[in-house]
């Protein structure tokens, strides 16, 4: 995610790779958020030959958007984050194969409650990808 303004918006419609974003400061989740988002970043950026530099680190990703909408930084968070639309932001998919992540599902063996295998079949029907 960048703001509007960054120059990495022209000409990325179709993504970017993580290492375009090498040389900026980033805004990203605490170290001890405990998603393995941060983990996760710092693994891609050291698999591509930077380490991230954390101009500001905080709690929630509506705080994080806001701080990139103000030119504060860039950042990487998963596709899902490009429903919270916020003026000032642009949203590019990054192009990088290991660029994602894995979400799980857990449910009982023997689930009998009709409300939690309704909330299954939404959670594991195919859907079509965010376009940028």
């Amino acid at each position: 995610m960048l703001s509007a303004k960054h120059p990495l918006v022209s000409g990325s419609e179709d993504g970017l790779f993580l290492s375009a974003l090498a040389l900026e400061p980033f805004v990203f989740f605490l170290r001890s958020y405990g998603s393995g988002l941060y983990a996760q970043l710092l693994s891609l950026a050291r698999d591509v030959g930077f380490s991230p530099h954390f101009a500001q680190e905080a709690g929630e990703a509506m705080t994080i958007i806001g701080l990139v909408a103000a030119g504060l930084g860039v950042s990487v968070l998963p596709a899902s984050y490009q429903r919270m639309r916020i003026d000032g932001v642009v949203y590019r998919p990054l192009l990088d194969p290991a660029a994602v992540s894995a979400v799980w599902l857990v449910q009982r063996k023997d689930q009998k409650s009709p409300m939690a295998k309704a909330f299954v079949e939404l959670l594991t029907r195919k859907v079509e990808p965010l376009k940028p």
